[in-house]
């Protein structure tokens, strides 16, 4: 398997280097932190917990999630391309078809979603008559939803 142009610049030793030294760097300043942590009087075990769990389990996670992403790419190869995705949306999440004319809905300025027995339907609101109730009663069931003002003297519950 041939290696891409991308893949070869990734290993070239001006950017091992770099890595290399991000890595030290952020070593030295994550034990520095937390030597300042340990300067100040503390007198729990919770932080000393703290401070071993992320001094220890911290870095053997790490390690294990570099060997199991070493390991898929021993048994794999490299990553030809992005996982395909199926984009068809034919069944909600309750498992009722859908249907709708999406490029239709696209346009629209208002949707209506329906649900009739084991459908849902998506429509685009009808201009006129239909589309005005519809943004009206959508308006007054916000209106209803918003709190109401609570005077200056009113107490608090």
């Amino acid at each position: 398997m041939a290696m891409s142009d991308d893949s070869r610049r990734a290993f070239t030793p001006i950017r091992k280097l770099i890595h290399l030294l991000v890595v030290v760097f952020g070593w030295i300043g994550f034990v520095w932190l937390w030597l300042l942590v340990a300067a100040r009087p503390w007198e729990s075990r919770g932080l000393v917990w703290l401070i071993l769990g992320s001094l220890v389990i911290a870095p053997l996670v790490t390690g294990a999630w570099v060997l199991h992403n070493r390991s898929l790419y021993r048994r794999k190869g490299e990553r030809q391309a992005v996982a395909a995705a199926d984009t068809r949306y034919t069944r909600d999440w309750h498992g009722r078809e859908v249907q709708a004319d999406w490029h239709k809905l696209r346009e629209a300025r208002l949707v209506v979603i329906g649900i009739d027995g084991d459908r849902k339907l998506y429509r685009s609101a009808a201009a006129g008559a239909a589309e005005p109730a519809i943004a009206a009663a959508a308006t007054a069931a916000a209106v209803e939803a918003r709190p109401k003002a609570v005077a200056a003297h009113a107490p608090l519950r």
